[in-house]
């Protein structure tokens, strides 16, 4: 009964500090940018679909002289579904990350974007339009 009571207290713990930044954190929010190539009216600002956090920083290959690919880091931190309209917050420790979104099927394009984390503060970083 105690493991459980205090398995309960930590989920409490959790849940009351997301997304707020303390001194050993950061913030990160942000939204998805709609996938289209020129925008509409009235269109949402942002767009639904799936935000995951990787740890670390894109590389590139190169994969002929002249061309190259990107990769991303492989470590996942956390993931979390939007709705339209909907903001992203991620409270994160100190470092570099990727924010890399899915759109629902059967969009297959997924943008990302990249972020440094800095404790106690707040970066507002939205994953841009990659269909253009």
């Amino acid at each position: 009964m105690l493991r459980r009571g205090l398995a309960l207290g930590v989920a409490a713990l959790a849940a009351t500090t997301a997304g707020c930044a303390t001194a050993d954190t950061g913030t990160v929010t942000g939204g998805i940018i709609p996938c289209s190539a020129l925008p509409v009216s009235g269109e949402p600002h942002y767009a639904a679909g799936t935000v995951t956090v990787l740890e670390g920083q894109v590389h590139w290959r190169s994969t002929s002289p002249g061309t190259s690919v990107q990769v991303l880091p492989t470590t996942v931190v956390v993931t979390e579904h939007v709705g339209v309209d909907t903001s992203y917050d991620f409270t994160l420790r100190p470092g570099d990350y990727v924010l890399r979104a899915r759109f629902a099927p059967p969009a297959t394009v997924e943008p990302s974007a990249s972020v440094t984390v800095h404790a106690g503060q707040t970066e507002h970083i939205d994953i841009p339009n990659m269909c253009v």
